[in-house]
């Protein structure tokens, strides 16, 4: 039983500021800020395990760091930022486990990090973070509560750090929108749709999942 699907987003949080225009060329350097803004995302997301950038687009080979300003300065050489309009950064997440930690690779991600405006976004295209994951092999819904109660709180307290830390102003991480599969974001939060959730619970009920409460969350 695979717990999720790869090449399906889940989650997709979008973060940008109006204080830098639209307007690129061949020689537009990048954004003043851009080391500071970089190093504060990825201090978050290492230090919470959501990402262990292990490839960066554009470069070639698996990067070796120790920390996050050796990181920074992989990402800086041979003038990269000021080669690129964007990049992202793939890696590895810790997920909790009732055993230990494992370890799984390319399930959230740093997308579109563009270097001449303050803009990127972060991604999962797992169900690890969901009550329900969509097995593949059977085609149908699971349920997946171990890792869901372990793990689900992180997305949010990821998002939600990043953003007060940058302080841009962010009105998009508060929309609602569905996306692959009946998953739902609901500002920093993501779920289940109400009908995915209530139908797969109708059909294969547990009793260690509250679905009341859960659907309170949504409203």
């Amino acid at each position: 039983m695979k717990l999720y699907t790869p090449g399906e987003y889940r989650g997709r949080w979008y973060f940008e500021s109006n204080k830098y225009g639209d307007d690129i060329d061949k020689d537009t350097p990048p954004y003043p800020e851009i080391l500071s803004d970089l190093k504060k995302v990825l201090s978050i997301l290492i230090e919470s395990k959501m990402l262990l950038p292990r490839f960066l687009e554009g470069k070639e080979g698996k990067l070796e760091y120790k920390n996050v300003e050796d990181l920074v300065t992989l990402i800086e050489t041979d003038n990269f930022l000021y080669k690129c309009f964007l990049f992202g950064i793939r890696g590895d997440t810790i997920i909790y486990t009732e055993e230990g930690e494992e370890t799984y690779s390319n399930i959230f991600s740093l997308e579109g990090f563009r270097t001449f405006q303050q803009y990127f976004s972060l991604s999962t295209k797992s169900d690890i973070w969901l009550p329900m994951s969509f097995d593949i092999d059977s085609y149908s819904f699971v349920w997946n509560l171990e890792r869901h109660n372990l793990n689900y709180y992180r997305v949010p307290a990821v998002l939600k750090k990043i953003n007060d830390v940058l302080g841009w102003e962010n009105e998009s991480l508060l929309v609602r929108e569905f996306n692959e599969l009946g998953s739902l974001q609901i500002g920093y939060d993501l779920f289940l749709s109400q009908q995915v959730i209530t139908r797969e619970y109708n059909e294969n009920p547990n009793p260690e999942f509250n679905l009341k409460e859960y659907l309170s969350k949504m409203e």
